[in-house]
């Protein structure tokens, strides 16, 4: 079991291990939700080329000498307010998101995004208020043909206007996900910089029924350089579909206590994956 020797106070908290099976229960949920089409595309990066991105409370989680850049499509729908009030229109949307992969001086493995791109405006401004999320309101379009999928996003607001980025995929075989996948993928929280104090924002669901796919296009139109992530060197390392999942989201956590074992089913690195 890893131990995270990052604590000011010198304690050191336990890493929890990757399952990809959630480590705790929600048993009362914020909110519910569908995602649908989710596609993961990922490119492993130098730690010393991202580690300024990461919000204090935080760390690059690491492995094998490398971390990873995520980009992730994502339709989300479904969405009710503590599983029970439903949102029909604002709760019913496309995704297109950059995202990192993180340890917090709680030990919990997460991610942080660094983009969040929306077409509705209502969702980026509550989730940017309330949560601190780096929500931009942007022009998200997925197109699905057969067993063809893309998303394209282009930024309206905050700019700078126009970046983006663009993909199609051909979805193939159900996929066995690698070590390596399971690491970018089996992740359960968020952490977030909320008015300067860490939260964390867990969430559960059922294992991802992943299946390969092939990149048929890709365009990095401004976004990565938009928040600060250097281009990467060449195609992404791993490409991979889910049709779905049904996500429960918990309330915020602290993610400042830094010395406790963080609630874990599983012992080592390698789970239940």
């Amino acid at each position: 079991m890893e131990l995270d020797d990052s604590a000011s106070d010198g304690r050191r908290a336990v890493v929890e291990p990757v399952t990809c099976s959630p480590p705790r229960e929600i048993s009362l949920a914020v909110s519910t939700q569908a995602w649908r089409d989710v596609v993961f595309l990922h490119w492993p990066y130098e730690p010393s080329a991202l580690e300024h991105l990461v919000p204090a409370g935080t760390k690059l989680d690491v492995r094998e000498g490398k971390t990873w850049v995520g980009v992730v499509g994502i339709r989300l729908t479904e969405v009710r307010i503590g599983g029970l009030l439903r949102l029909p229109y604002v709760g019913d949307f496309d995704e297109l998101n950059v995202r990192l992969y993180t340890v917090g001086a709680d030990g919990r493995r997460s991610t942080v995004f660094l983009a969040m791109e929306a077409g509705r405006l209502s969702v980026v401004t509550a989730a940017r208020a309330l949560l601190r999320l780096p929500y931009s309101w942007s022009t998200v379009v997925r197109y699905r043909y057969g067993d063809i999928v893309g998303y394209k996003s282009s930024r309206r607001l905050p700019g700078p206007a126009g970046a983006g980025i663009g993909f199609t995929l051909r979805i193939q075989e159900p996929h066995q996900a690698s070590t390596a996948e399971d690491f970018v993928t089996a992740r359960w929280g968020t952490h977030t910089p909320w008015y300067g104090m860490p939260l964390y924002l867990p969430f559960a669901h059922e294992p991802w029924p992943l299946r390969s796919a092939e990149l048929l296009d890709f365009a990095d139109e401004g976004l990565f350089a938009a928040v600060g992530v250097p281009a990467p060197d060449g195609p992404p390392t791993s490409v991979l579909y889910a049709a779905q999942v049904r996500p429960r989201s918990g309330f915020p956590l602290p993610a400042t206590v830094a010395g406790q074992s963080c609630p874990s089913s599983h012992e080592g690195d390698q789970g239940a994956c």
